[in-house]
């Protein structure tokens, strides 16, 4: 009796427990008080596709199949992650700008749509989607597909969130340099 009761608590302990991750910006500097700000951008919500919009993470399989974990999950929506890091990462990546998420409409506006945010059987970390500045009349200044891949340092999926993280850090340098020009 004294057995089973042994091999009952040691298969317990052994069940698979939950993992959060959240995305976080550790190397992104803090924006500095715009005293006399010289542009405004309006960012509107990051929109992520169907399949995204889930707690799990989304890892793909070979070929077109998606497995979404069932014990590695967002500790938080993710497109609220996405804004955050989007709203910080603006506005620090941009001096003299006050960059806006309150449904402003003075300035030019920026859309960003992710289409996938995902690990891959290989080894890599895919980021994809489309992301528009329109003038406040609603044309569009910029219409600009973005597609990146990351080579995962280690297994695992802290590994993947990590390059997911530096991942979308280089998207705000791209937007934030194509912003500077325009």
């Amino acid at each position: 009796m004294a057995l089973a009761l042994t091999a009952l608590l040691a298969g317990c302990s052994s069940a698979p427990s939950l993992h959060y991750y959240s995305l976080d910006a550790d190397g992104t500097p803090q924006a500095a008080p715009v005293t006399h700000p010289q542009h405004q951008l309006v960012l509107r919500p990051v929109q992520i596709s169907d399949q995204l919009d889930n707690v799990s993470l989304v890892y793909q399989l070979e070929g077109k199949e998606l497995l979404f974990t069932e014990y590695q999950r967002w500790a938080g929506s993710l497109d609220g992650q996405l804004n955050q890091l989007t709203l910080n990462g603006l506005s620090a990546r941009l001096p003299g700008w006050v960059v806006r998420q309150d449904g402003a409409r003075q300035g030019p506006v920026l859309t960003i749509s992710v289409q996938r945010f995902q690990g891959r059987f290989d080894g890599r970390a895919v980021l994809s989607g489309r992301w528009r500045l329109l003038a406040e009349d609603g044309r569009v200044l910029q219409d600009n597909p973005f597609h990146m891949e990351r080579v995962l340092p280690a297994d695992g999926y802290g590994a993947l969130v990590g390059e997911l993280s530096i991942g979308w850090q280089l998207l705000l340098d791209q937007i934030a340099i194509e912003l500077r020009k325009g």
